[in-house]
């Protein structure tokens, strides 16, 4: 049993390949755990003006703060985390991007929640043709800098063609990564661990915040959090 995130950026059911590759993924994972969806643009309209306040720790005055506290209430609730974004072209779509925009000051270098550090996320990404891995590396960096632990990637290419007439050899290709991922996802569970990436970036911004090196918000958020010492995902509990 695993309770799952899932923010889709677009609105598209059942003719959107990301959005029916998500459900088959959710099928084998989910085994009566809790589901929590999201539909970009829908659940998070607000775009990043640039105001800065989150980064000076005050988050609660931004105008998608409302917006952006269900999103990530779910995300602290969760073992997995799911973004279903098609490519446009060759990035994110932009209703993906304002949403990854507001999580800057949940970045490991400002105030994390290294609860994070045992959770993994999978990337679900569908395209006509490139672009796939300009695409997935923008939210992988955001995963990675969240601290996500490991994060997966099911890129799959459909052409022009939607769900509803894939050709079999596609239809094929997908359900196969589908299964591949779910038991990556299930293997990593039993002994989870930050990837490298992850854990260099961890141990770098934490040597920055011991030394008070960087703002004095996020410099006093780690000393606060305990996050200055030790290795958070040996840790049983995590403060948030």
């Amino acid at each position: 049993m695993m309770d799952i995130t899932i923010v889709y950026a677009t609105g598209r059911k059942a003719q959107s390949c990301t959005y029916n590759i998500a459900q088959l993924l959710i099928k084998e994972l989910l085994a009566g755990g809790k589901l929590f969806e999201f539909h970009l643009p829908r659940d998070m309209p607000h775009i990043c003006i640039g105001c800065y306040a989150c980064i000076k720790g005050q988050e609660q005055k931004c105008g998608g703060a409302t917006a952006l506290a269900p999103i990530l209430n779910a995300m602290e609730q969760s073992e997995l985390i799911i973004f279903c974004t098609p490519t446009y072209v060759f990035h994110v779509p932009g209703q993906m991007k304002t949403l990854l925009d507001h999580f800057a000051y949940r970045w490991m270098i400002h105030r994390p929640d290294l609860s994070f550090m045992k959770k993994q996320a999978v990337i679900i990404n569908t395209a006509g043709g490139g672009g796939m891995r300009s695409t997935v590396r923008e939210v992988k960096d955001s995963t990675d800098y969240l601290g996500i632990a490991r994060t997966h990637i099911l890129s799959q290419k459909v052409w022009d063609h939607d769900w509803t007439n894939l050709p079999a050899s596609f239809r094929k290709s997908a359900e196969a990564k589908v299964r591949r991922t779910a038991q990556n996802v299930r293997r990593k569970a039993e002994h989870l661990t930050p990837s490298l990436k992850v854990r260099c970036l961890f141990t770098l911004y934490q040597f920055l915040h011991r030394k008070q090196k960087m703002s004095a918000v996020d410099d006093a958020y780690w000393q606060e959090k305990g996050y200055v010492t030790g290795k958070p995902w040996k840790q049983s509990r995590l403060g948030k």
